[in-house]
Formats: C-alpha cells, structure tokens, sequence
C-alpha cells in the first residue's frame, strides 16, 4: 500500500519535470527562431541602407519581433548597426511572469550590395 502512496506522490515531480523540460525546448524554439530571423532582417537592412521609423515597423510586423536598434544615429554606407530582436514567452512553469527572449546581432550597412 505505500508504495501506491509514493508512487503517485512522485507523479507530482514527474508532471513537473515534464512541464520544465517543455519550457526549456519552447525557449530553444524561440531563440532558433530569433536567430533565423535575425540573418534575414540583417540582409534587409543591408539591402536597404539607413533605419527610419517605416522600416522599423515594417520589420516588426512581418517578422513579428520586437525590433530595437541599439544606435540612435543614421548609419551610412559601411557604418555598423547594431541592434536587438525580442520577443516575449509565457512560460509553463519556469516563472509566473513572461520571459523575454532577446538577442543581439551586428550588420553592416551596404556590405551584400
């Protein structure tokens, strides 16, 4: 009879293990996510020369990110942009509140052209 007792007690720290480790996998999905679209929003701004307020919001809605350019000057051709995709998880189990996964990336002004 106590082993029906602890076996389903320790179901309670299996459910959250599993809870945990689905947290941990949809924080690798994002990050993959972030960085896959970080190659492309990085070719765009290559392409497209200088960072204004339309293109911002143009890459914001179609790629669905938070987008932040960490220099707040116009760049010129060959100047480096540095800047920040973001975007907000609601975790499982891990926290009560969202997370925010970000990451960083450097591109070039006119180096594809």
């Amino acid at each position: 009879m106590s082993y029906k007792i602890s076996f389903i007690l320790s179901m309670v720290f299996v459910a959250m293990f599993f809870l945990f480790s689905g947290d941990m996998i949809s924080l690798q999905f994002l990050y993959s996510d972030l960085d896959a679209k970080s190659v492309t929003i990085s070719y765009l701004i290559s392409d497209h020369g200088m960072l204004d307020g339309d293109f911002i919001s143009y890459i914001e809605s179609k790629y669905n990110v938070d987008f932040v350019s960490a220099d707040n000057y116009y760049p010129l051709f060959g100047d480096e942009v540095t800047y920040v995709l973001a975007k907000d998880y609601k975790p499982l189990i891990m926290s009560k509140e969202n997370m925010r996964v970000s990451i960083q990336r450097t591109t070039v002004i006119g180096y594809y052209n």
